[in-house]
């Protein structure tokens, strides 16, 4: 079993804290106005700002959960590798069969910069640095490894689907 924790930064996650304390702190403040409120186009406009606040909300807090308690795991059996994301051990290892597999390799260099630079964001859960393909289907994996690890963990993963 290969665990990855996740990025944690303590200064960071202060200003995250204090961030999504204020976010949700706003958003309920606001939101509260369609209960008083006499407007129906008043109203309206608070519920299509609540559809956005609730969307951001809800990838902050993912975020959050991420970088307290989050963690990559791979399993690597004899037939399957098995992949997941997981929340304090919790979450599901999806298999993936070792012969409809493709080599794992390096995607830091994939994406434009800007892509490149909103991945490696605190608030979000990205900065994936390696990947397979099975199926056609891209999974990405590996988040903030260095370049030394990611090689490592290419190279073990790689030796493993060959064998």
């Amino acid at each position: 079993m290969i665990k990855i924790r996740s990025f944690y930064d303590q200064s960071k996650q202060k200003m995250l804290d204090v961030w999504l304390l204020a976010w949700t702190l706003c958003g309920l403040a606001i939101f509260s106005q369609v209960f008083i409120s006499e407007d129906n186009e008043l109203r309206r406009m608070i519920l299509i700002f609540a559809a956005f606040w609730v969307y951001f909300e809800y990838m902050v807090v993912k975020a959050w959960r991420w970088r307290r308690g989050g963690e990559e795991q791979i399993f690597i059996g004899e037939e399957e590798i098995q992949y997941g994301r997981t929340y304090y051990n919790r979450g599901i290892l999806k298999p993936y069969r070792k012969d409809l597999m493709n080599k794992v390799r390096t995607i830091s260099d994939e994406g434009t910069s800007f892509t490149r630079a909103f991945a490696d964001s605190y608030w979000v859960i990205g900065g994936e640095q390696l990947a397979f393909t099975v199926n056609g289907k891209v999974i990405p994996f590996g988040m903030r490894l260095n370049a030394k690890e990611a090689d490592r963990l290419m190279k073990l993963i790689n030796r493993e689907l060959d064998s």
